[in-house]
């Protein structure tokens, strides 16, 4: 998957040549002064993008507004508590006063 980012006067000017590309699977960006505002894509196209190319994370991160992770994800170990099937619901509801008697 390609992706582009263009301005809204070069978007206006070549209308055309750019639905052909997102019709090609291209994901176009569109930016005002910079700023990305809108996405073309295809309808219903799912796009997963990697964090780093991710330009709305990027424009907050350049702003300061979100600090970036400084290790990547790691699975979290699995729970040590066990119960028995059924007892998370009822202890839930018997914390909610939802007991039945």
């Amino acid at each position: 998957m390609e992706l582009k980012t263009v301005g809204i006067k070069d978007l206006k000017n070549n209308l055309s040549a750019y639905l052909r590309e997102v019709r090609r699977g291209t994901r176009i960006l569109v930016a005002d002064r910079n700023r990305v505002v809108a996405e073309l894509h295809e309808p219903r196209a799912g796009y997963s993008l990697p964090d780093a190319v991710d330009p709305i994370v990027a424009e907050w991160i350049d702003a300061g507004e979100v600090t970036p992770p400084s290790q990547k994800k790691t699975r979290l170990p699995r729970s040590p508590v066990t119960l028995p099937e059924g007892e998370a619901p009822r202890l839930i509801d018997e914390d909610r006063g939802e007991r039945e008697e």
